[in-house]
């Protein structure tokens, strides 16, 4: 079979041959009229001469017009010709050493022959797609580019478009059952092209002038010099590096490697992998001007994969690895890092003692002083023992981490050192640098509260000195003086008359602003009055910490407890026991600030005193006690009144001579009596501010 072909093609192209020749020599016959040097015999014998001589000597002999191509000078003949005619001389060298000629009127221009380009059968390439699988297997032999994408495209319905110049490229490639996408994207690497796939489902190709430029220089540079393989990225993966080193991103389910790698490799940054990202799985991000390192925060965040930069290195890998592992110190600039408890008073509880149910009981006379808090409510004891603040200090305070969310310190080790204020946090980097960012965020100074408190106790008794002169002023007069802690206070109208009409109410409101013209000025008088200024202390405390004060007398009384023990011979067993009991003025407030400026106050205020009056003579001495609980919400610098805690003193007694003092009339002249009714009002200002 494969002899037949072989014969059949020599005859076809020895069939070619002689009728070329043929008709050159027609030609050549019908020229002898205008050159008839043609039909002239010849005698030669030439050996060792260029052609293009041999044809110039029988021009030159026989008169005919002959253009002689340079090239013939490269083919050298060695023939004997004898009797032969010009024109079959010529017949036989064509023939020879296929060579034509072309008439130009008597001219004749002899060079090589070049035979005529016969168009090829279009070759069918063998291409197999499976629809259902989207499974492609083609053979691609030096196929163009434009003849490929077509038989393609008709082949699997898929849309295939290249960039203007490209239809001409030689394709070479042979791919074996794969996946279409990934058929198309080795058929691309193979000749040196880039495919992308567009979100309308076109597959776009384009020439990698970098990578040939790159395979250029470096064979340029060094023959063993190996250049990084460009990298082909689809539509759906988008970024871009602006002036200043930010990125806008648009990627749509690309693998966080690719992602990693191409945008590293556009930053010139140097990285280190200790585990392959083809595991981290894939990411969607469109943002614009966002950092490198923020980018990475965001599409490792919830993954198995990390990140840590050191020395501008990036070092990826799992999280488990030492590698990926830091410990850093992050200290706290404006707040504690220990959550401190709000101390409870210190020791008296406004006249009762009845939480000292269970006495301390000893054969010797003892004195328990034990130290209690109170509660705003119903004054149960808050634990402040200053005996144990020192040595169990962890029992009392509280670390910052204590309320930090779950998820901030997930996978994290966190210590706290109290003397450097610091946390030291051992784990993840990228684990690390969200804990990192989230105590910044929280890490801000705590507002410190000055309260001001001024209490005016009201007298409905005799006046010696009032201490409140009135008049009219020449011009407006608002609220001003130094209420605290000195005692001068100038007064507008509007003021005096909410104080007053504290004095005669009970409850808590804010005085606002004051209405001019009119003036008033208290004055504090050490010698008694209808007005007078109990206390006027200040007190500091941070944002949600009780502020307390307590200024009192603490007296004690004695309970005897005595035994008999025996009966034929008792013997009697005394055991004493000393009771405290306090009076005080006692301050007790928690401020709040919220975050438009306003301050939620939790105030509890107790004030009592010895009345010198006992139920019997063993018995605890009496107390008056006044006590105000109030929540109140003011602003920043309001002054706010608490009014109505009273207390009432009756007193009716008499002395005169015995018997005679009881007959009704007469005892007016022999007694003398004495009735004092005195009510007295407890009234509280309170000034909040907040320092800056």
């Amino acid at each position: 079979m494969l002899f037949l072909f072989f014969l059949t093609l020599a005859t076809v192209v020895g069939w070619s041959q002689n009728g070329r020749i043929q008709q050159l020599k027609n030609k050549l016959e019908s020229l002898v009229v205008d050159a008839p040097g043609l039909s002239e015999r010849a005698d030669i014998n030439v050996s060792n001469i260029a052609l293009s001589d041999f044809l110039q000597l029988i021009a030159n002999a026989h008169k005919v017009n002959l253009n002689i191509d340079p090239e013939l000078n490269q083919i050298i003949i060695k023939n004997n010709f004898s009797n032969a005619t010009v024109a079959d001389i010529l017949l036989f060298v064509c023939k020879e050493y296929d060579l034509t000629i072309d008439f130009t009127g008597n001219i004749l221009s002899i060079r090589k022959y070049i035979p005529p380009s016969t168009p090829k059968k279009q070759r069918m390439i063998p291409i197999s797609f499976d629809g259902g699988k989207n499974i492609l297997s083609v053979d691609l032999q030096h196929d163009t580019l434009y003849v490929a994408f077509k038989q393609i495209m008709d082949k699997t319905g898929k849309n295939l478009v290249f960039a203007p110049g490209m239809e001409n490229i030689l394709l070479t490639s042979y791919i074996q059952n794969m996946p279409f996408d990934s058929a198309l994207d080795k058929i691309a690497f193979a000749n040196n092209l880039i495919v992308t796939k567009t979100r309308d489902n076109y597959y776009l190709f384009e020439k990698n002038d970098e990578g040939a430029e790159a395979n250029v220089s470096g064979n340029k540079n060094s023959k063993n010099k190996q250049n990084r393989p460009t990298r082909r990225r689809r539509s759906n993966f988008f970024f871009e590096v602006n002036a200043s080193n930010l990125l806008n991103v648009d990627f749509e389910n690309t693998p966080i490697s690719n992602i990693v790698y191409d945008i590293g490799h556009e930053l010139k940054q140097n990285m280190f992998t200790s585990s392959p990202l083809n595991e981290a799985g894939s990411a969607t991000v469109k943002a614009n001007n966002i950092s490198f390192d923020l980018l990475l925060n965001k599409v490792l965040e919830n993954t198995d994969f990390t990140y840590k930069k050191t020395d501008s290195i990036y070092y990826f890998g799992k999280k488990d690895q030492i590698s990926l592992r830091d410990a850093v110190v992050i200290p706290l600039m404006h707040r504690s890092i220990e959550v401190m408890s709000s101390s409870g008073r210190s020791g008296r509880q406004a006249g009762r003692n009845s939480f000292n149910s269970t006495p301390n009981l000893s054969r010797t006379s003892t004195i328990n002083t034990n130290q209690q808090g109170f509660n705003n409510t119903n004054r149960q004891p808050i634990n402040t023992n200053r005996s144990s603040a020192f040595s169990n200090r962890s029992n009392q305070l509280e670390s910052l981490i204590s309320i930090l969310p779950d998820d901030v310190i997930k996978d994290l080790k966190v210590s706290v050192d109290i003397e450097l204020n610091s946390f030291i946090v051992s784990g993840p980097s990228q684990n690390i640098q969200r804990f990192k960012e989230f105590i910044a965020y929280i890490d801000k100074p705590v507002p410190v509260l000055l309260i001001e408190v001024m209490i005016l106790e009201v007298n409905k008794s005799a006046t010696v000195e009032t201490g409140i002169s009135w008049g009219i002023g020449d011009k407006p007069t608002t609220t001003q003086g130094d209420i605290f802690p000195s005692t001068d206070l100038t007064l507008g109208a509007n003021t005096v008359n909410r104080i007053i009409g504290g004095f005669n109410g009970f409850g808590s409101f804010n005085l606002g602003q004051v209405v001019p013209n009119f003036f008033a000025k208290l004055k504090a008088l050490e010698s008694n009055g209808d007005i007078k200024i109990r206390s006027a202390p200040k007190l500091s405390a941070l944002n949600g910490h009780r502020a307390n004060l307590s200024i009192g007398e603490t007296t004690y009384y004695a309970v005897t407890q005595r035994d008999i023990i025996g009966s034929q011979n008792p013997q009697t067993s005394t055991i004493t026991n000393f009771y405290p009991i306090d009076a005080e003025l006692a301050i007790n407030i928690k401020p709040l600030v919220s975050g438009d400026g306003h301050i939620t106050l939790d105030i509890n205020v107790i004030q009592s005193n010895f009345n010198g009056k006992k139920v019997a003579e063993e018995a605890p001495p009496g107390v008056n006690s006044r006590e105000f609980n109030s929540i109140i919400r003011v602003k920043d610098q309001d002054l706010v009144i608490l009014g109505g805690l009273e207390e009432k003193i009756k007193n009716d007694s008499g002395s005169g001579v015995p018997f005679l003092a009881r007959i009704p009339i007469i005892k007016w002249f022999f007694s003398k009596r004495k009735r004092e009714d005195t009510k007295k009002k407890l009234t509280i200002l309170i000034k909040p501010t907040i320092i800056k």
